[in-house]
């Protein structure tokens, strides 16, 4: 219909289609049945669900509401509400694509609280259902991570990566590890055979001399078939009371698995003691290999009858190569 008319309805355009109420619409071709929507441009189509919504483009697909949606040919589904969406062929794909931010060309987000921008990224569901999970570059496909950041090129993430951040191009961040820096350059055939992982955490405590295990949220660093790895490991320790005694080490050593065979280097671990007060000198710091579970372990010491907490950070250098 040409011209315009007012009542709960304002329609500036032609061929326009409006079935909803307190509806504006500007444009060419749209089609607008949600109440209390705003819709401008050429043949965008708001459905009844996407009340409150404000549409303004070409070619666009609200079916969510209170969404604000800008420029062409995006999709919000069904449910997707509160989000905003800017740039080219953007997409909104589930029910749980709530509070998102997407700008750029054909990025894809479906899970709740992401920011995804740039071109051709996808920042998709973890197993978890958490999200808020912030993805830009290019080429990144984001599977399994949650409250973390993704930056570069045609990196990929598996099922657990959280609160950390990966960088580069073709990188892979490493699976059950929180708050970790992983960065990548390339690849010689598959994402991460060849990268740095840094700002890796581990925690543990000690009550008596038994060697114990430090592990970051309770994981270890797995070594896959055909892996090769430098492991360098700055460790602290504090004992409870006793003035704040404590001590510090660092230790690195090689490590590879061959086939079911997981192996430290041939010379063995390089210690450093950085720190060892009075009333320290039994504690020890060491990295080993578990050939059993093909991890390698960052091991503490401590003594008898004394609380220590024992804090390291872990960098792992890593090549694959079948």
């Amino acid at each position: 219909m040409a011209g315009y008319k007012f009542g709960n309805k304002a329609n500036f355009g032609e061929n326009t289609t409006l079935s909803g109420s307190f509806q504006t619409v500007f444009g060419s071709g749209n089609s607008n049945s949600a109440d209390y929507t705003m819709v401008g441009g050429i043949s965008n189509t708001v459905v009844s669900t996407g009340e409150e919504s404000l549409v303004w483009g070409s070619g666009n697909s609200v079916s969510g509401s209170n969404n604000a949606v800008f420029g062409s040919s995006h999709v919000v589904s069904n449910a997707a509400d509160n989000n905003i969406i800017g740039g080219l062929g953007c997409s909104g794909a589930s029910t749980g694509t709530d509070y998102n931010l997407l700008i750029g060309y054909n990025v894809k987000s479906t899970n709740r609280g992401n920011l995804t921008w740039g071109r051709n990224n996808i920042n998709d569901t973890d197993y978890l259902g958490d999200g808020y999970h912030s993805v830009g570059g290019s080429g990144n496909t984001v599977s399994g991570s949650h409250y973390g950041m993704t930056i570069g090129e045609d990196n990929v993430h598996p099922d657990v990566f959280k609160s950390g951040i990966q960088l580069g191009k073709d990188g892979t961040s490493p699976n059950n590890k929180t708050g970790a820096i992983s960065t990548a350059a390339g690849k010689f055939a598959a994402n991460g055979d060849c990268q740095l992982t840094t700002h890796i955490v581990y925690t543990g405590s000690t009550t008596d001399a038994t060697p114990t295990v430090m592990t970051n949220g309770g994981s270890a660093w797995a070594l896959a078939a055909n892996d090769s790895v430098i492991v360098k490991a700055t460790v602290l320790g504090r004992k409870a009371g006793d003035a704040g005694q404590s001590v510090a080490y660092e230790v690195i050593a090689a490590f590879k698995r061959q086939g079911a065979t997981s192996t430290i280097g041939t010379t063995g671990v390089t210690q450093r003691i950085l720190n060892q007060d009075t009333g320290m000198t039994a504690c020890d710091a060491t990295l080993a290999v578990n050939d059993s579970s093909d991890i390698f372990e960052v091991t503490v010491t401590g003594i008898a009858a004394h609380n220590i907490n024992w804090t390291a950070h872990v960098e792992v250098l890593h090549l694959n190569v079948a």
